[in-house]
């Protein structure tokens, strides 16, 4: 709870004279059907409506207050609780939710991952370092928001800036004291992240996704690009094998910069990629030393370097290092591997991408030693531009491949279907329903081959039309290949 004059002084609005300085705000929200009695309710104009159409909901609900964005909007005259016009209320809200939630990231460190691909597997890694030495982490992402051992689902990468703080505070609450967050480039682009005092903002690469929303490639860096120059941290650690990666050791607002990858500071100089995972000899920032990790595929070894780049900047022993690495896991549904007692491998990746798919397919092909089958989709009402680039990527890299559906939502899946098949010049079979397509894959392997099932990743349901039915690449593989994880 705060009073309401002091939340209007954090965004340096004057309290109305017919506002009582003991008129306390009880909770802050943004969807009118959330509003109770003593909520402020915060109204703008957004991407799918209009907090706005909606202020007489809110003031009989209960709302004690209402801030408004002034900008092609009148205040209706039937509007009877103190209404005040705060110009980008979009981008103000996060500041709003910083402070009446305590300043929770004062408390702890916050970690910032951004880039296009990697951004969940680096988060996840870097809990699980930071548990490993001893701290209380946690992480807020695509997988899940919490502890490792007790995600709970979150509903987006990146929660809305009310949600996000609200949940800072519960972590400081717990005794959390570093926190690993995913920031979206719609949430950099909305202003979700705003407020946040990010100690660690971290870079892992910029390819084509998202163009429907952004546009185009050089919208969608310039949002991703804010997380390093809008806010300050103290230490960015950025891709320096990626342009936009490059440019910021130059651009970046923080007190210490690392990159890592070729020509970073931080480099593997050799790779080995093996039956049981990745060896590694690393150089860079004053040390020089091999390390092992069980995690699979060329797509990590970025991730890895991300990993141990930022370990070194906290000043983390090389002996630490070795060790967590030795330790890691993958994230559930990124390059998560299953193997069936016949010796046929499947791998589920989130792959959804072009590059992303093409960089898990050049992965599980250097592991494979028989044919690469690769099962794949891609998602309804998003961007179709890359849906024949992807056929075209999987056509190039696997030998064999079943097109089915993604998560379709309201568009016709043969639709989407042929437009995958556009860009595949080769042989492919079309199996719309899921299930079948993954046991058809691993019913056709034989035991030196390996099948990637990728697209959905950690996902536990499919969207088809309006429905959300139970779905799981991950429990659809371990049934066919008759294993448990």
């Amino acid at each position: 709870m705060m009073h309401l004059a002091d939340l209007l002084a954090v965004l340096n609005i004057a309290s109305d004279s017919n506002v009582s300085d003991d008129v306390v705000v009880r909770e802050l929200v943004i969807d009118s059907r959330k509003v109770s009695q003593g909520a402020l309710f915060c109204a703008y104009k957004g991407v799918a409506a209009d907090g706005r159409d909606h202020l007489l909901q809110a003031q009989k609900n209960g709302a004690i207050a209402i801030l408004y964005d002034a900008l092609d909007f009148a205040l209706p005259s039937d509007i009877t609780i103190p209404a005040f016009s705060v110009t980008g209320l979009q981008r103000q809200v996060g500041v709003l939710a910083h402070h009446f939630f305590g300043r929770a990231c004062d408390e702890m460190q916050v970690f910032g991952v951004t880039g296009t691909n990697g951004k969940t597997t680096c988060c996840y890694l870097l809990t699980q370092a930071l548990t490993h030495l001893g701290t209380q982490a946690a992480m807020i992402g695509t997988i899940g928001v919490g502890k490792l051992d007790s995600l709970v689902s979150a509903d987006h990468t990146t929660p809305d800036p009310i949600a996000l703080h609200k949940k800072l505070a519960e972590f400081r609450d717990q005794g959390i004291t570093q926190v690993c967050m995913e920031v979206s480039s719609h949430a950099l682009h909305q202003g979700r992240v705003n407020g946040v005092e990010f100690f660690c903002t971290l870079f892992t690469n910029l390819s084509h996704d998202h163009l429907d929303y952004h546009g185009d490639m050089a919208s969608y860096g310039a949002a991703k690009q804010r997380l390093f120059t809008n806010f300050h941290s103290e230490l960015v650690v950025t891709n320096a094998s990626d342009p936009l990666g490059a440019s910021l050791i130059d651009l970046a607002n923080a007190e210490f910069i690392v990159s890592y990858g070729q020509g970073g500071d931080v480099y593997a100089d050799e790779v080995t990629l093996g039956a049981d995972g990745i060896i590694f000899e690393f150089e860079g920032n004053g040390v020089d030393f091999s390390a092992s990790t069980p995690l699979i595929g060329a797509v990590n070894i970025p991730n890895v370097e991300m990993l141990v780049a930022t370990l070194l900047a906290l000043s983390t022993p090389v002996e630490e290092i070795q060790a967590i690495l030795k330790s890691l896991a993958p994230a559930p549904g990124r390059m998560e591997l299953y193997r069936a007692p016949s010796g046929t491998s499947v791998v589920v990746d989130y792959a959804h991408t072009p590059d992303a798919l093409e960089k898990a397919l050049l992965s599980v092909k250097q592991h494979c030693h028989g044919e690469l089958l690769c099962v794949f989709g891609c998602g309804g009402d998003r961007d179709q531009a890359k849906r024949s680039v992807m056929g075209s990527v999987a056509d190039k890299v696997a030998d064999r491949l079943i097109v089915t559906n993604d998560n379709p939502r309201s568009e016709d899946p043969a639709t989407i279907a042929d437009q995958i098949v556009a860009g595949i010049s080769g042989d492919y079979q079309i199996i719309l329903n899921r299930a079948e397509a993954i046991a058809t894959a691993i019913s056709q392997a034989n035991s030196d081959d390996w099948v990637l099932v990728a697209g959905k990743g950690h996902e536990t349901t499919q969207q088809i039309g309006t429905e959300l039915l139970k779905f799981s690449d991950r429990e659809q593989v371990q049934q066919a290949l008759g294993v448990v994880s």
